[in-house]
């Protein structure tokens, strides 16, 4: 079977920014879609096409503005303005026939899209020979971190009167799509836009980022081709299909900032185990609680950005639902009454965002409760971290005032030394043991051995007994009643009194 004026469509979209970086800031592979239209035209060995992206940048090499939120104006931009698309021909390798496309960019709000189309300038062509309108699958957009998705839609008039559009739309779908992906394309549904029925293909793929779509449009009825020329339809179709992808994508994104917050989750409970085996060496234990504690704060700051990024998904799901309702109804605005049959896109709509925005909040339910337990975890170790500090702090003036005190004692018993050791002519030093008289500097050095030993014992003495002093009060504290408001004030203590609750007067 023949069909007649074919052409093939690709619609894709890419992010240019995201609301999580700011309005000026451009996504980091901004150009990915422009540097993939330049990669067609060298497959197709067209040089206009090869230059696409130096004809999109301004002076500042920058494609498009930076979207306004609030602006509806610069929901949708033309890029190549003084032209509006860029046209072209060419031969692909391997065929005889030849090809005729334009290329159509837009910036539509914070999304670059890009309209790619290939027609045969032939009014007869045979169905196999739709494969030349996507020589070796080029009208395709290799995956990126910030592309949206892409939907192909093939436009034809069939030339004979058709008993079974779903296998006539079967063979094109065969001619169109390389072997290696057909099997992974179902049916999902049929209508009919502008008098002529309309099939929708979806691929099967368990990454949602890697989904596909395919519409097929035969053009059966005398309206629909003068009205698909007339062009009504395209900016509400165009429109509704980048609120499509997006949600989609949004979704896909909130899947990974669902399993990126779960694996922060686990490292937090991994720790909370941990702290019942920590070493039983202070100095040890003190160091390995600070590592944590700064590792626990980054973790705490990652796992607040995902739970915010997931609130976002889920806004981005909403007011792109809300987008894609408006543009369903300005096509049943311009779609011939009573012909007409948009239930393949309305859907899309009627089921998969609700089920998205339900998902997300689960995910949100499980997931905000486990941000106190965070911040929990973190005061925490905080807390131990300082009682340990504090108990290290204490021990280290402890033995400063320890070996202080000793070593002015001992300081003292030399400067008493001269008037308690008699004193005698001047001796030779002889070696240890060698006589049953000890030397006046032996003598001296015990007496100041003695008096610093002497100091450090008592000053040790004095220490443990303020300290037992200390916690005797505060055991007091407690079981006196309004203790808890009336602090005894301990020597050295820095503690205040709490003045007590006032009742309100009347």
């Amino acid at each position: 079977m023949k069909v007649a004026n074919p052409k093939l469509t690709l619609y894709a979209f890419h992010l240019r920014n995201n609301l999580a970086q700011g309005e000026e800031e451009p996504v980091e592979d901004v150009n990915h879609l422009w540097e993939q239209c330049q990669q067609l035209g060298q497959k197709l060995n067209v040089p206009r096409l090869e230059s696409l992206l130096e004809r999109l940048q301004d002076n500042q090499d920058k494609v498009g503005i930076s979207p306004s939120w609030d602006n509806r104006k610069n929901d949708y931009i033309e890029l190549l303005q003084s032209e509006r698309w860029l046209s072209f021909s060419a031969i692909p390798n391997g065929s005889v026939l030849q090809l005729r496309g334009a290329v159509y960019p837009l910036q539509i709000h914070d999304t670059y899209a890009v309209d790619i189309t290939l027609r045969y300038p032939y009014p007869h062509v045979e169905i196999d020979q739709l494969a030349g309108l996507n020589p070796q699958g080029c009208l395709k957009i290799a995956q990126s971190n910030s592309l949206l998705g892409q939907t192909l839609v093939l436009f034809a008039q069939p030339e004979e009167k058709l008993n079974d559009i779903q296998a006539f739309t079967d063979n094109c779908l065969n001619a169109i799509v390389p072997e290696l992906d057909r099997q992974n394309y179902r049916l999902s549904a049929q209508g009919k836009f502008l008098g002529s029925p309309i099939v929708e293909y979806n691929n099967i793929q368990e990454n949602p980022a890697q989904l596909s779509h395919i519409l097929i449009w035969l053009n059966c009825h005398p309206q629909t081709e003068p009205l698909e020329a007339g062009g009504d339809y395209y900016q509400p179709l165009i429109n509704l299909l980048c609120c499509r992808h997006k949600i989609l994508y949004v979704y896909s994104q909130s899947r990974w900032c669902n399993q990126q917050a779960r694996k922060l989750y686990r490292q937090l409970d991994g720790k909370a185990k941990g702290l019942q085996h920590l070493s039983s060496e202070p100095t040890q234990r003190l160091k390995q609680l600070k590592e944590w504690l700064t590792e626990l704060s980054q973790t705490a700051f990652d796992y607040a950005n995902h739970l915010r990024d997931l609130e976002i998904h889920r806004t981005t799901i909403k007011t792109n639902k809300k987008n894609y309702k408006f543009w369903i109804n300005q096509l049943n605005f311009i779609s011939l009454e009573k012909e007409d049959d948009l239930e393949l896109l309305q859907q899309f709509i009627s089921h998969k965002p609700e089920n998205f925005i339900e998902q997300i909040n689960t995910d949100l339910s499980y997931l905000l409760p486990s941000q106190q337990l965070f911040q929990q975890m973190i005061e925490t170790i905080r807390g131990i971290v300082e009682t340990e500090q504090a108990e290290s702090d204490r021990a280290l003036q402890d033995t400063v005032a320890i070996v202080g005190v000793g070593l002015a004692a001992a300081a003292i018993g030399a400067t008493v030394a001269p008037y308690v050791i008699p004193t005698e002519p001047r001796q030779p030093i002889l070696p240890p043991f060698s006589t049953n008289h000890l030397h006046p500097i032996t003598q001296s050095l015990l007496l100041s051995l003695v008096f610093g030993a002497t100091g450090a014992v008592a000053t040790k003495g004095i220490i443990a007994l303020i300290q037992n002093r200390g916690v005797i009060a505060g055991r007091l504290t407690q079981l006196i009643p309004g203790g808890s408001n009336k602090t005894a004030k301990l020597p050295g203590s820095t503690q205040q009194t709490l003045p007590p609750s006032r009742k309100p007067t009347k």
